[in-house]
């Protein structure tokens, strides 16, 4: 039990940092303090401050997006949950922005593990939001482009909003999106 609790701790400590400071950002120490462990539990459950991003990528960030999502298609009127669901996020902080797109910024050019699995999840994400199409009476490629454009829109609403440092432009971007869905 205990080991558990000190590799969540870790786990959770290196998502904070990295999201706040961003992976080049953030030290090893900088983990070891914030979790208040000593560098050989780090390495005792991961090898490298690389193998501890990817930890961080499947089961803090792609989990939590299949939380929110793994019944989208299931249930009824998933457009209007997908909507209310990105107006009141707490997936992210106006501040800094998107952890997955944060990360995808930052290193999808420098290492294709990294890459891969940042790709898994954004593309997962993609798969959600098509799934909240269902309704939509439109073909299947069209489905799957206005995925993209929807996932696409979110991530520079999100972008406007860190920019701005303020949530309107993300609120006002988010519901123009829907309008254009809707009248579609």
């Amino acid at each position: 039990m205990k080991k558990i609790k000190t590799r969540d701790k870790i786990i959770d400590s290196a998502y904070k940092l990295f999201y706040k400071n961003g992976y080049n950002g953030t030290s090893i120490d900088d983990i070891l303090k914030d979790a208040n462990v000593n560098k050989g539990s780090l390495y005792h459950y991961f090898k490298s401050k690389k193998e501890l991003l990817l930890a961080v990528i499947k089961e803090r960030i792609a989990y939590s997006f299949e939380q929110k999502y793994k019944d989208i298609g299931k249930i009824d009127e998933p457009l209007k949950f997908l909507k209310e669901n990105l107006l009141n996020s707490n997936d992210f902080d106006f501040k800094y922005g998107c952890a997955l797109n944060n990360l995808i910024q930052e290193l999808s050019a420098v290492d294709k593990d990294i890459a891969n699995e940042l790709l898994k999840v954004y593309k997962n994400l993609e798969y959600y939001y098509y799934l909240a199409l269902k309704d939509l009476n439109i073909s299947k490629s069209e489905k799957e482009n206005l995925a993209k454009m929807i996932l696409a829109t979110v991530e520079g609403a999100i972008m406007a909003a860190k920019a701005a440092q303020n949530k309107e432009p993300y609120i006002q971007i988010i519901n123009q999106l829907f309008k254009l869905i809707q009248k579609g």
